[in-house]
């Protein structure tokens, strides 16, 4: 019977790139991703087979999943097994070119991946106010801030700070090639399934996105992503967003010892704030 022929495993990656991963991860004490990934074809269905190292965090990544639900722009899942996570394989083409265009499919992705459990809250009642105070200590002691940036980001974090934030599910890898237009619907997909997590600050991505290619095309993303109104609206307080995310990613990639992306000077306009609020 069909169904019992042998399915078919791809390794996405070459022997080299492997190898290389291995000695670093070997010998290195920069943090670096513990998973593996293969591509599994069953009588021409084809699946994405992602192997993690801690069945916990396949968990973590099962329950996410489940809770977002049915939705074209995630890949549906399949079953957890241990430390395995199994999803169905989105046939589509990858993004390619960061333009207008790419930044307002991308906001569509985004205000339907916002909008499933969304909630409001007050910001005294989560933990970001306080992580992003943490992150910012962590980045004087290493020597990324002197004390007067410290000060002023300090002083800038307090001005800008909403009374209220919206929390909910986020995509947190927001690259291009992350990105997919599916061939059945045309509609943009994301493809790294670890990368949708839940109990987000809602619009930590879209300042991801900004960072790595969109910036230049920030203010279609933030029409196109309001042009429904059924998304959570963060972009009064983005610029809180922004910060909070900015630092937290300066603290992983100085833990990655990822050096080109170590820039202190994506903080120069959040320094001072305080101030200019006060004329």
């Amino acid at each position: 019977m069909s169904y019992r022929r042998r399915p078919k495993q791809e390794h996405p990656y070459s022997p080299i790139k492997r190898l290389r991963y291995l000695l670093s991860r070997a010998g290195g004490t920069r943090l670096q991703k513990s998973q593996n990934l293969r591509f599994v074809t069953f009588n021409g269905q084809r699946f994405k087979r992602l192997i993690l190292r801690d069945s916990f965090l396949a968990a973590e990544i099962e329950r996410n999943l489940l809770r977002f639900g049915p939705s074209e722009r995630i890949p549906p899942f399949v079953i957890r097994y241990e430390h395995e996570i199994w999803v169905e394989y989105i046939p589509g083409e990858r993004l390619q070119q960061a333009d207008d265009k790419a930044a307002r499919d991308v906001a569509a992705f985004y205000a339907s991946v916002n909008a499933r459990r969304a909630r409001h809250l007050p910001l005294e009642e989560t933990h970001f106010h306080g992580r992003l105070q943490l992150d910012l200590r962590f980045l004087n002691k290493v020597g990324m801030l002197d004390d007067a940036a410290l000060a002023e980001l300090e002083e800038g974090a307090e001005a800008l700070k909403p009374a209220d934030v919206w929390v909910g599910f986020d995509y947190t890898d927001p690259v291009l090639k992350n990105f997919v237009r599916r061939q059945d619907s045309g509609a943009v997909a994301a493809v790294d399934v670890e990368s949708l997590e839940d109990d987000q600050l809602i619009g930590t991505g879209a300042a991801k996105a900004c960072l790595r290619w969109m910036e230049p095309h920030r203010d279609a993303f933030l029409e196109a992503y309001a042009a429904g109104g059924e998304a959570p609206d963060f972009r009064p307080y983005f610029g809180y967003v922004e910060l909070c995310f900015l630092v937290a990613y300066k603290k992983l990639m100085f833990m990655e010892r990822k050096w080109k992306h170590v820039d202190p000077g994506v903080f120069d306009r959040f320094r001072r704030l305080q101030n200019r609020a006060a004329q």
